[in-house]
């Protein structure tokens, strides 16, 4: 199988380059999305192309890189692309928590996207990731050393609730959604169980000492978020904070039946 995975470089679309290039023929495109806007963009890197992978995604805007841009102006373009070129199946990475209920412009942009997919005429699968973790993500770096700090910080009581899951987890939902008869389907992709923001940071924790747990008002740290805007701190900015307080979580049970397909 041909299969084209869009930004390949990052965390997830290189795991996925790894794990898929013993098996199928795999092309990338790490192209400036800016640029990647209009239909006829996408042409060349679709020629003969039977399945694409949508990986890219940015937790913070920045002056180059927009939610609108990244997450559905060049995806929708994308996908009218493969409807022209006669692509026959797509999975799109969204992410957990990109529905009805979203308010931030991280899941509102990544739902406009998915539900321009639902309309098409091809084959597709729409993942909803939880947290993703594993080797060389950023943000399980992050989470890694301020689970190792003497003193961790946390917003409000740390009661909020993740359901975080393994990268590995994640590639073999995608090796499925690329071999499975059955398409047309989105899928929450979640870790087996739930698990507090507290707990999260003691599961991660290598040393030995306990950590002393300081729990701050979710108002100063929203507060404490606009001061230190100007320094640009990728996971420190009041959508992230909203998502952390909505809850992360979703049932498991569809993702373990689905993942039986792969035995």
């Amino acid at each position: 199988m041909n299969i084209l995975i869009v930004g390949s470089r990052g965390f997830i679309g290189s795991h996925l380059s790894d794990a898929l290039m013993s098996y199928h023929n795999i092309h990338v495109c790490n192209q400036d999305f800016n640029k990647m806007t209009e239909p006829d963009r996408w042409f060349p890197f679709l020629e003969n192309i039977d399945a694409v992978v949508n990986c890219v995604g940015i937790i913070k805007e920045s002056k180059s890189r927009t939610f609108e841009t990244t997450h559905y102006k060049a995806p929708v373009a994308l996908f009218q692309a493969c409807e022209q070129k006669g692509v026959k199946r797509v999975v799109q990475i969204s992410a957990l928590g990109a529905d009805q209920s979203a308010t931030t412009s991280y899941h509102k942009t990544k739902k406009q996207a998915d539900d321009f997919l639902r309309q098409s005429s091809f084959d597709w699968f729409i993942l909803y990731p939880s947290l993703v973790y594993g080797e060389n993500g950023k943000s399980f770096a992050f989470f890694k050393k301020l689970s190792n700090l003497p003193m961790i910080l946390l917003v409000g009581n740390g009661q909020q609730l993740i359901q975080p899951v393994h990268i590995d987890i994640l590639i073999k939902t995608i090796q499925v959604c690329l071999s499975s008869e059955q398409s047309r389907q989105a899928i929450n992709v979640v870790g087996e169980k739930p698990l507090s923001y507290k707990q999260w940071m003691q599961k991660l924790r290598t040393k030995g000492s306990k950590p002393w747990f300081v729990p701050i008002p979710l108002w100063f740290v929203r507060l404490a978020a606009l001061i230190l805007k100007p320094f640009n701190l990728q996971f420190l900015t009041n959508d992230n904070l909203t998502m952390l307080q909505r809850n992360n979580i979703a049932d498991f049970t569809p993702l373990k039946n689905l993942l039986e397909n792969l035995k």
